[in-house]
């Protein structure tokens, strides 16, 4: 018995899913274990979603001429933009494959009255949702406030002296118009996607105040 046991210690999860009886656990447990495994695996993609612990994603720099010029996200990357807003702006976000995660920063004051949008390629939409946005008003330079997540639940008061922004399941354009004086898009707001499930992306918002840090003038979705 002890011999067997002993063997049975050693197989891997691959080899137990052969006998029937544990195949069903076996598969939710190497599912938890698999998505844990590697820098950006769905698990520890989604941790860096909610926690903006960013190790692990490439990283990529861009000036505001590019921003201008508008540009694809690359997926699991951090992209430092110093978009200021002067110029409208189209970004593209890339195929929204399960655990894939892409970060917009603002590196600039992005406060030229010009509108951003980001939008889903293909087919691909946002995850359904009401975000609610947070204003702190704290009178500081480049203050952050805490991130914000669309959540599935119709949230109807905004609790944060916000607004509330609803997403439509097939909205797929995220539009921020770069508000002069009192806006969220100061230097180190981050603007997040993340698929967690195919062709959806789930929306997060680490908002960086200007002035009063009133929501900017457009902050909503839409299908295009």
């Amino acid at each position: 018995m002890s011999k067997k046991l002993n063997k049975m210690a050693k197989l891997s999860t691959s080899n137990l899913k052969t006998t029937r009886d544990f195949e069903n656990v076996l598969d939710s447990m190497a599912n938890h274990i698999d998505g844990a495994g590697g820098e950006n695996t769905p698990l520890v993609n989604y941790m860096k979603f909610v926690s903006g612990d960013y190790f692990g994603l490439g990283i990529s720099t861009s000036n505001d001429a590019a921003a201008d010029t508008g540009f694809e996200m690359t997926a699991n990357t951090l992209h430092e933009s110093a978009y200021d807003g002067g110029g409208a702006s189209a970004i593209t976000l890339p195929d929204a494959e399960v655990g894939t995660l892409c970060v917009y920063r603002y590196t600039a004051q992005a406060d030229g009255g010009q509108t951003q949008t980001f939008t889903a390629k293909g087919s691909d939409t946002f995850a359904a949702g009401t975000l609610n946005t947070d204003v702190t008003n704290l009178g500081d330079a480049s203050n952050h406030s805490r991130r914000v997540f669309v959540s599935s639940a119709v949230e109807t008061v905004a609790t944060f002296g916000g607004a509330i922004v609803t997403v439509g399941a097939t909205h797929n354009r995220l539009s921020i118009a770069m508000t002069a004086t009192n806006n969220q898009t100061n230097v180190g707001a981050e603007v997040s996607f993340y698929c967690s499930s195919e062709g959806k992306w789930r929306i997060a918002f680490l908002p960086s105040e200007l002035g009063s840090g009133a929501l900017n003038a457009t902050f909503e979705t839409s299908a295009v």
